[in-house]
């Protein structure tokens, strides 16, 4: 497989470092991450400004390496409308991301973010994180997250965007690997006020996650089991709930 490796935690990251050495035992593997850190940023775009592209390293080498000065869509876009527009891959991996992804969280994550980009150009994805990464870690997760892309990608051939979630300790073995629903992530004291020593007044926007619990298996649930949690998600978001019910408005409105 020829397989295009993203993140939201930057080209020096030692997860996306340290998957992608480790998918290119085997694969041919090209990293197109974001120049520093762009964590949070969705599927944020860099409409209004250039962005530069930095080879890492020379043809032949694999992984090969870019950085794009840009945010984590800008670099899986760019990858797949230009860089690679000729030789498409066949996967695209955004991680090991440096935290948790969980839940309604998704929509903030970068990583997601550009794990999601690649359905756009008919490339399935999958967005890996970990509550915390280490070098330790990562000897756990990588060995399982090569064998999932084999199985569920490569023999299986799923064709659509999966995120999955690994928690701080554990096994990462298929015995231990749960398919849920997203969850959602509440959080408590999203905003935080700070008066500077000069009468200035500024606010920190964050907050600490408050674990509910829910009527169904989720992925924010189950983390909390020390499960590996994986979640398929997809880039509609159109509620078809929600859409029938306003139709049957509108018509009863019309007939009115």
């Amino acid at each position: 497989m020829h397989i295009l490796v993203s993140n939201d935690d930057g080209i020096m990251a030692p997860g996306i470092i340290a998957l992608a050495d480790r998918l290119a035992q085997k694969h041919r593997v090209t990293v197109v991450a974001p120049e520093k850190e762009q964590s949070a940023k969705s599927h944020a775009l860099t409409i209004h400004n250039p962005v530069q592209l930095i080879e890492m390293n020379g043809e032949g080498v694999n992984p090969r390496r870019y950085a794009l000065t840009g945010t984590p869509t800008d670099c899986v876009k760019f990858a797949l409308s230009y860089l690679l527009k000729d030789d498409k891959p066949d996967l695209v991996v955004s991680g090991i991301n440096n935290g948790f992804n969980l839940g309604s969280d998704a929509l903030y994550s970068g990583t997601v973010g550009a794990g999601m980009e690649g359905l756009f150009f008919g490339v399935p994805g999958l967005a890996v994180s970990v509550e915390k990464f280490s070098e330790e870690r990562g000897k756990e997760i990588i060995p399982f997250v090569c064998d999932f892309i084999e199985e569920v990608f490569e023999h299986q051939g799923y064709y659509g965007m999966l995120n999955i979630n690994f928690p701080l300790t554990g096994c990462c073995d298929w015995e231990h690997c749960d398919v849920v629903n997203q969850g959602l992530m509440p959080y408590d004291g999203i905003v935080r006020r700070e008066e500077l020593p000069d009468g200035r007044v500024q606010y920190h926007i964050g907050g600490s996650l408050v674990f509910k619990g829910e009527d169904r298996p989720t992925d924010v649930t189950s983390i909390k089991e020390g499960r590996i949690t994986v979640v398929a998600l997809g880039w509609q978001q159109q509620d078809q709930g929600g859409t029938e019910i306003v139709s049957t408005m509108v018509t009863a409105k019309k007939k009115a």
